[in-house]
């Protein structure tokens, strides 16, 4: 990761490589700009008048060596109409100008972004937001990229620059903040993006065995220690598999001894086939995102052990591939999951819950203050809502309007769903206590409700992420790949939590 640090100065006395100036529409100059133009005399407003730049959201110009400064470049940076500007704006701007500039020869540039107006945020806030979005916008994953350009000239650092000495302190803490969001959202950018040859269950247990810290234990049970515990139902989907499975553990003590944790469960499918209910073949090569749910939980410990966060987290961990050997499950196969909940399989490749039904109800278990599962589960969820929202289902009221909050803050957004009882009747199964489908009514909700019979009476909050987990197309923010989506909001959650 780039170096990000924090100063005050006036922008015609900075010596980086580039100074980055926002334009508002109506080429209308930002405080920092007006400063700059008074400190350079007419070559400003000179190159205003002459040049067709607005102030258009994200356009830029570059002037070279301005008569008055000391910096190689001025960079107008174009900021849009300042009453719409949101935190996920200033995110997308910073992002933008760092790839430019990435690519522009400039190593050491600074950036006067936080002085541009977003209604109701602090200083700080914004330096996070832009902070993030440097860290998060220059993302990419060419690990595998067997001739990779070597750029000499690469950004090598950002200075953000606030507008007065008081705001340091402050703002110094955001990038400190920012830092381990993205280190945490772009760690689970990594683990999605990887292939599934590597990506294997017992890569993941690797990952979290990674994260090791004073505060952590990981405990990483194999196919053996599984058959042991009883995770029957991770075992029944595995069954199809050359790649044994793994049942993972997290506990990060940060917080005190007699607190109950917050529990993450994330599927950790580390590519789905579908099994016997095989799959199209188009584009059957993304279904190595299939794990996300585990990264954001992977990636949520790592941004809350940087953090250094007071509370007490259980992470909660099913890992398999889900194929198609000649001993997979079958549909009309009957499981015995952990808990003793008797399942009817109709459809093989509705195995993400089926695997979640042990995670759930191990985390229950433990008996922790409220459970988040993140889980890349249902296609209906993508057909309803797209790549904007994460779907948001559960029991416990207070957990989801918080993490509404959350969602809409850091832009990592999600969408409630209703969970009727009635809902209920379509997993009901003739033959055994509940089928894996619901029919083709209402698939996100139904599997939710599937999910349900596992948390017993704990406040518990079902993230679907399978439309947001992965882009290929990209953002301002994002490069094309696994997004990360459900880190941002549950680190934010869990800050606010403890706050």
């Amino acid at each position: 990761m780039i170096e990000i640090s924090v100063k005050a100065g006036h922008a015609h006395k900075q010596r980086d490589d580039a100074v980055i100036i926002p334009l508002l529409d109506g080429r209308k100059l930002s405080e920092s700009g007006k400063t700059l133009q008074e400190a350079t005399g007419k070559s400003l407003p000179s190159f205003l008048r002459k040049f067709d730049l607005s102030g258009k959201f994200g356009e830029t110009a570059t002037l070279y060596d301005i008569e008055g400064t000391y910096s190689q470049r001025i960079v107008l940076l174009g900021a849009g109409d300042e009453k719409k500007l949101t935190l996920q704006k200033l995110r997308g701007l910073a992002a933008r100008v760092a790839r430019e500039i990435d690519r522009s020869g400039a190593r050491d540039i600074s950036l006067y972004l936080p002085e541009l107006v977003v209604r109701g945020t602090s200083v700080a806030e914004r330096v996070q937001a832009i902070a993030e979005g440097v860290w998060l916008g220059l993302y990419s994953f060419e690990k595998y990229k067997s001739k990779q350009e070597e750029n000499k000239r690469a950004l090598r650092s950002v200075t953000i620059m606030v507008a007065s000495r008081r705001d340091l302190d402050d703002a110094t803490a955001a990038v400190a903040r920012a830092r381990a969001v993205a280190a945490g959202t772009n760690f689970a950018r990594d683990l999605g993006n990887e292939p599934g040859n590597v990506c294997t269950p017992e890569f993941l247990g690797d990952q979290a065995a990674s994260l090791s810290h004073n505060k952590l234990k990981v405990t990483v049970m194999d196919k053996k220690a599984i058959q042991k515990a009883g995770f029957t139902a991770l075992l029944a989907v595995n069954q199809g598999s050359a790649k044994e499975p793994r049942f993972i553990v997290l506990e990060y003590n940060g917080g005190k001894k007699s607190e109950a944790p917050v529990a993450l469960v994330g599927k950790g499918l580390t590519f789905d086939a579908g099994g016997i209910s095989i799959k199209p073949g188009a584009q059957m090569d993304e279904m190595k995102f299939d794990m996300c749910g585990s990264a954001a939980v992977l990636g949520i410990f790592k941004s809350v052990i940087e953090l250094n966060l007071p509370i007490n987290l259980l992470g909660v961990i099913p890992a398999t591939e889900n194929l198609l050997g000649s001993a997979a499950y079958k549909p009309g196969d009957i499981i015995t999951s952990y808990k003793g909940i008797t399942i009817e399989v109709l459809n093989t490749d509705a195995e993400g819950r089926i695997i979640l039904s042990d995670a759930l109800a191990y985390a229950a278990e433990k008996k922790p203050a409220e459970i988040i599962d993140f889980a890349t589960l249902t296609g209906a969820c993508v057909i309803a809502l797209g790549g904007q929202a994460s779907g948001l289902l559960g029991t416990g009221e207070p957990l989801k309007k918080a993490l509404k909050q959350s969602g809409d803050y850091t832009h990592d957004r999600v969408w409630e769903l209703p969970m009727f009882e009635e809902y209920q009747e379509q997993i009901k199964s003739e033959i055994a206590d509940i089928r894996n489908i619901g029919g083709r009514e209402a698939g996100t909700i139904t599997a939710a409700c599937f999910l349900s019979r596992f948390v017993d009476d704990i406040p518990w909050a079902h993230l679907d992420i399978a439309g947001t987990a992965w882009n290929m197309k990209g953002s301002d923010i994002c490069a094309k790949g696994g997004t990360g989506a459900g880190v941002r909001l549950v680190v934010d959650y869990l800050s606010r939590k403890v706050a």
